[in-house]
């Protein structure tokens, strides 16, 4: 707790405002925005792995906190700023693993570009240092969430690549039957968003590398014509299936389906409809 006190005593509202930006980009939100732009018009093998190996990160801290189930610094007494309460267990911290993982990926991904390394190196202290000054974590979460961020980072990459480069969309299919099976053990709601996300991308992915193959490569017009179809689709069906689902059930599953469809949405629907009518 001394270093949550430690941070917190330096508030200000400048400074507030300035950590609770920055720990954004330790969320899904900058991770679906990055990925998706990557995968639509950069690079999409390298996105591909990329936002697999997050998925797969992403559900392993799931698990972990369901082990740990620890207590927030909020939640014993340390000061929510801007009054920002995460919920779930407070070992490992998931914001500071996501930006460890992408932080990592995108260094090494990007290592010829100057300013990409020093954003993201940048990015990969400054998030995990928002989470403690903000009450969420404490400096314990942040190290270990951090470490495994990186950890996984390289171990993910290296799996779906090593020996023989060409074949991501068949290994990123492996482990598939053990989420299935691991979801009927566990019931958390991050546990079921990361899985069926996990299998929306690897299914689509495979459908989209084995008989779509659309070049990305296009007009700049072309590129952010196909990113804002993209967004705006999968926006439409991450909010407007949402009320749908609550009318029917509550269930985490549901939840699942949406994140499943946004993924096949995102690895398969865009491509498909940009072949269609953008590489013309």
């Amino acid at each position: 707790m001394r270093f949550v006190d430690f941070f917190q005593q330096f508030s200000t509202p400048i400074l507030d405002w300035f950590f609770r930006i920055i720990t954004e980009f330790g969320d899904q939100y900058f991770f679906i925005l990055l990925g998706a732009i990557l995968y639509w018009t950069i690079d999409k093998k390298f996105a591909f792995k990329f936002m697999i190996s997050f998925l797969a990160s992403a559900f392993i801290n799931g698990g972990l906190k369901e082990i740990t189930n620890a207590r927030r610094p909020y939640e014993n007494g340390a000061k929510p700023i801007l009054g920002l309460k995460t919920h779930g267990s407070s070992m490992p911290s998931g914001h500071a693993q996501s930006i460890g993982l992408i932080g990592i990926v995108m260094t090494d991904r990007f290592k010829h570009v100057t300013w990409v390394k020093y954003v993201f190196y940048a990015l990969m202290v400054l998030v995990p240092i928002s989470r403690v000054y903000l009450g969420q974590h404490y400096l314990h979460d942040v190290i270990v969430g951090l470490s495994l961020g990186v950890f996984f980072g390289i171990l993910f990459m290296w799996l779906l690549t090593v020996k023989n480069d060409n074949v991501e969309e068949i290994r990123a299919l492996y482990l598939i039957p053990v989420l299935i099976i691991l979801l009927f053990f566990v019931y958390n709601r991050d546990l079921y968003i990361a899985s069926f996300a996990y299998m929306g991308l690897a299914l689509g992915y495979f459908v989209e590398k084995r008989y779509v193959n659309y070049d990305i490569n296009g007009p700049m017009k072309h590129q952010v014509i196909k990113v804002l179809i993209g967004l705006i689709g999968a926006l439409l069906i991450k909010e407007g299936l949402k009320p749908l689902f609550e009318l029917i059930s509550d269930a985490y599953i549901l939840d699942g389906i949406r994140y499943f469809l946004i993924a096949i949405w995102a690895s398969l629907g865009v491509m498909y409809l940009s072949k269609m009518y953008l590489a013309k």
